[in-house]
């Protein structure tokens, strides 16, 4: 057996010659929705799939986007559009409820109402138009069960897979999109799963799009080969005719509560005890407790000492110790350095308190602890370096342990 090294089409190709090879990008129908290839719509019957596959047809042979006009654009060519469960007078009716008499119909879009087989001479006259028409880009086959080939002895998986490859060849040789409409189950979970047939379609498309019909309304789902995953909520415009994306939904929240109690922590320039939250938010005491209990376990606020709390994101405003980068003259560095050592002292502090039992304030208990935090500093302030009280008071900077004399 002789390895081919030349990356011929005749032959493999290793993969460093594919390394080097270069591909044209890939093109849509449908920007970020349609490539170029085997398309499958799928959806429940009277879902509106082919109020959909028209308005693509319509936006591709006018140069419009669809859908959404952001991100949906369609790059102008033509379309042949094989409407076999329509008649041209309701082809015609629809069109007018889409365009309506002031907008110029497209002569780039072209209907058929009866189409032979695939096994006939179906693919034959698609792979003919496509070659006669320069500007072809899109093709709509609505339904696929209208041309499918009969199945024989030879149904099911092997007769799916081979029509959809048969359409998916011609599609990507030729670089055109086929857009087959086809049928849902109602029933079933995963809506791709529901796609009526054989799990042929799945295996020799390109690209599987759902519109899947629930109680809550309809999404469109788009699975690819080469792009990402589409979930979108859909709304039929009847006006219009059209489908549209949906509004996003207002956001409510289930903890109304919580929310009111974040934005006064996010909003306060100093930590908020419980006392000033239950005056802000006109919530009872006990009420407020719980809620800071249960709002520090999950993660949602902080508590940087007892009974004192902050947003999460409070101390990113806070300086990082030993960040000099705006200041200019020795002073400011002097001012920092003291500030760098309180807020050393002060999460000594916090650590002491996060460790104690939360009990209940009481706001003549906390005013004298402040008095007697503020005495030991004006005491630790009075004494020389090398003295310290005994025990040490953690922060004094103590070189040993020394008694005071009364």
């Amino acid at each position: 057996m002789t390895i081919s090294t030349s990356g011929s089409d005749d032959g493999p190709i290793s993969a460093n010659q594919l390394k080097a090879r270069s591909f044209a990008p890939l093109k849509f129908v449908v920007e970020g929705l349609v490539p170029t290839g085997l398309t499958v719509l799928a959806g429940e019957p009277k879902a509106k799939k082919s109020w959909l596959a028209l308005d693509i047809a319509l936006s591709v042979a006018r140069g419009e986007a669809c859908l959404d006009r952001r991100k949906n654009l369609c790059p102008k060519g033509a379309v042949l559009y094989l409407a076999l469960e329509d008649s041209q007078r309701r082809i015609k009716d629809r069109i007018a409820l889409m365009l309506g008499g002031s907008q110029e119909w497209p002569a780039n879009l072209f209907f058929e109402t009866d189409w032979p087989r695939m096994d006939a001479d179906g693919l034959l006259r698609i792979r003919r138009w496509i070659e006669g028409t320069p500007e072809a880009r899109l093709v709509i086959i609505d339904v696929f069960q209208k041309v499918r080939s009969r199945a024989g002895g030879q149904g099911g998986y092997i007769k799916d897979y081979d029509d959809i490859t048969e359409l998916q060849r011609i599609a990507s040789e030729k670089e055109v999109g086929i857009l087959l409409i086809h049928h849902l189950r109602k029933s079933g979970g995963d809506p791709f799963e529901r796609i009526t047939g054989s799990s042929g379609f799945q295996g020799a498309s390109d690209t599987l799009i759902v519109l899947d019909k629930a109680r809550g309304g309809t999404r469109l789902l788009a699975r690819d080969r080469d792009i990402e995953e589409v979930a979108q909520e859909m709304t039929f415009d009847d006006l219009a005719k059209r489908w549209r994306l949906a509004q996003p939904r207002a956001v409510v929240s289930t903890h109304p509560e919580r929310d009111r109690i974040v934005q006064l922590l996010a909003a306060s320039q100093t930590p908020l005890s419980s006392r000033d939250i239950e005056k802000a938010t006109g919530q009872t005491d006990d009420a407020v407790r719980q809620l800071l209990k249960k709002m520090v376990d999950a993660g949602e606020i902080a508590r940087v000492a007892r009974g004192q709390y902050v947003s999460q994101t409070a101390n990113a405003a806070w300086p990082a110790t030993g960040d000099h980068s705006n200041h200019n003259d020795h002073n400011a560095h002097v001012v920092h350095f003291a500030y760098d050592r309180d807020l050393k002292e002060r999460e000594r502090r916090e650590s002491w308190a996060a460790d104690a039992p939360d009990y209940p304030e009481d706001d003549n208990a906390t005013d004298r602890m402040a008095i007697v935090y503020e005495a030991l500093d004006k005491l630790a302030s009075r004494l020389p370096t090398a003295r310290c009280l005994n025990p040490p008071v953690v922060g004094l900077g103590c070189a040993e342990p020394a008694t005071i004399a009364v």
